[in-house]
């Protein structure tokens, strides 16, 4: 009995340790990671208020509109996944990081702060790449903005009224709670914190791991995430028709987060569209099929 309760004592002991060390481990990546993010970009003061970002590069220059949750460190991820000769303005949306959620709650009001960035980064035009959540104020942008975007890029991107909670309400029962267990998933952040070593031994690593880390650090992004989330709610269409910049659309056909319906608004609606439809459900589309991605979104930027 006595060395039962020694070897239970000595395993409590064990875990104990290990969880010690793993806490520490933990609070110190995230203290660098928070570092990090706040050492890698510059804050920018616009005429619509203070905007972060990040700019890479020469050549064309393309503005990342990430998606939701992110920030401008999700903006660098895709800049490297593209590469090529090209300036990338990653950018914080508003409530993400460091920028203001006052800067432009509206997806019209982020359009109008792109174009002031812009300004301040004495640039006259830009592509623009919507990612996701970051879709409807690449829309916008093309619209409110017509001279400023030299070209539009929709990857995974929303196109119309998005409510987050009637499309999971609409899966089955089975994929309603696959679904909650992954977006508890990626605002936990300790578990995030255990997949990241497992992240970097992947294809393409340092992308899977930068895109993994750009949803990391949630308190940063909640107050972004959550306007997101309102204002997908109440789009009521836009006038796709007008957009007159050329237009390169990503979508995977079954994508059970952005359905592709997203896309065929876009494809029928833009006047210079071109669809590149992916088969598969990956919302990652752009990452997940990067080798038949990437080139043609590089021929499309070389020739905007």
């Amino acid at each position: 009995m006595k060395r039962k309760r020694l070897l239970i004592a000595g395993a409590f002991a064990v875990v104990a340790g290990y969880l010690g060390s793993y806490l520490g481990f933990y609070l110190a990546w995230k203290r660098r990671a928070i570092m990090g993010l706040q050492t890698g970009s510059s804050l920018i003061e616009t005429a619509l208020g203070p905007v972060e970002y990040c700019m890479r590069g020469q050549g064309l220059a393309v503005l990342v509109a990430h998606g939701s949750p992110g920030g401008y460190d999700q903006g660098l991820a895709f800049s490297k996944l593209v590469g090529g000769q090209h300036t990338f303005i990653a950018v914080s949306r508003p409530g993400y990081l460091r920028t203001p959620l006052a800067t432009g709650e509206t997806p019209t009001a982020q359009a109008d702060m792109y174009a002031a960035l812009l300004d301040a980064l004495a640039i006259q035009q830009a592509c623009i790449v919507g990612i996701s959540g970051g879709g409807p104020s690449a829309i916008q942008f093309a619209l409110r903005h017509p001279t400023r975007c030299s070209g539009l890029v929709m990857m995974s991107g929303v196109a119309q009224r998005y409510a987050h909670a009637e499309l999971r309400q609409a899966l089955p029962l089975f994929m309603r709670w696959f679904k909650l267990l992954y977006e508890k998933t990626i605002t936990f952040e300790p578990l995030l914190y255990l997949l990241l070593p497992f992240a970097k031994l992947l294809p393409d690593a340092f992308a899977t791991a930068d895109f993994l880390c750009s949803v990391t650090q949630y308190d940063l992004r909640k107050a972004g995430y959550e306007n997101d989330m309102e204002q997908l709610a109440v789009i009521s269409g836009y006038p796709l028709a007008q957009i007159t910049a050329p237009t390169f659309v990503v979508h995977a056909i079954g994508d059970s987060e952005v359905p592709f319906a997203h896309a065929e608004v876009l494809s029928s609606q833009v006047p210079n569209v071109r669809l590149l439809a992916i088969s598969g459900s990956s919302h990652m589309a752009y990452y997940t099929h990067a080798v038949t991605v990437i080139p043609e979104l590089q021929a499309f930027l070389k020739n905007i």
